[in-house]
Formats: C-alpha cells, sequence, structure tokens
C-alpha cells in the first residue's frame, strides 16, 4: 500500500522481543503495524512512560511517506505536538489524539 503512512518493516533486535513476538510484528501488513504502533503508544501514555510514548512516536514519523507531502507533514506537525505535550506533561491531551488516531485508523482500514 501507498499512502503518507507506509510503514517500513522495524529491525527488531531490542531486548525483551521474542522470536515469536518479532514473527508476529513482522508478519503484520503496514496498516496494521501503524495500529499496532497507535496501540503501543496509548498503553504508554496511560503509563506516563514519556520515553516509550517519545520512542512510538518517532517510530510513526519515520513511517511517514513524504511522497504525500500535504499529508505527511501535517501528521509530522501532529506527532511532535504530541511529543512536546508529552515532555510538558500534558499525557491526557496527547491520549484524546492517539485514540482519535487509532480509531480513525481502524475504521478507515476496517481493523476495529
Amino acid at each position: 500500500m501507498n499512502t503518507a503512512l507506509s510503514y517500513h518493516r522495524p529491525t527488531l533486535h531490542h531486548k525483551g522481543v521474542s522470536t515469536y513476538q518479532q514473527n508476529q510484528i513482522l508478519n503484520l501488513s503496514a496498516t496494521e503495524l501503524i495500529l499496532k504502533l497507535y496501540d503501543l503508544a496509548i498503553i504508554a501514555i496511560k503509563k506516563k512512560d514519556v520515553h516509550k510514548a517519545n520512542r512510538v512516536i518517532t517510530e510513526l514519523i519515520g513511517a511517514l511517506n513524504f511522497d504525500y507531502q500535504d499529508v505527511a507533514i501535517g501528521f509530522f506537525r501532529l506527532y511532535r505536538f504530541c511529543q512536546d505535550r508529552l515532555y510538558k506533561g500534558d499525557f491526557d491531551q496527547v491520549l484524546r489524539i492517539f485514540e482519535d488516531l487509532r480509531k480513525t485508523w481502524a475504521e478507515a482500514y476496517n481493523l476495529t
């Protein structure tokens, strides 16, 4: 799929990621990977884990396809805004944004 959020395959050499988890993630479609990242961001934000939430948002930024410049720039700005709000401790606002993004993404691709 070619969209502003065409996700590249992650490199999974992180501690704590089992072979099963690696295979599970690597077998997801690009749209499912984005949804998974939204899920991970939501979990991290709920735990007020700024470091983990920032890592997930950084992955989402890396997934942006700037061939679709207007859309990608919009997402880039939104993600950077969320990173800024996280560092300022505004978890509630960022959580609402990511819950809305996740819901919209799932509905758009019938992944509910």
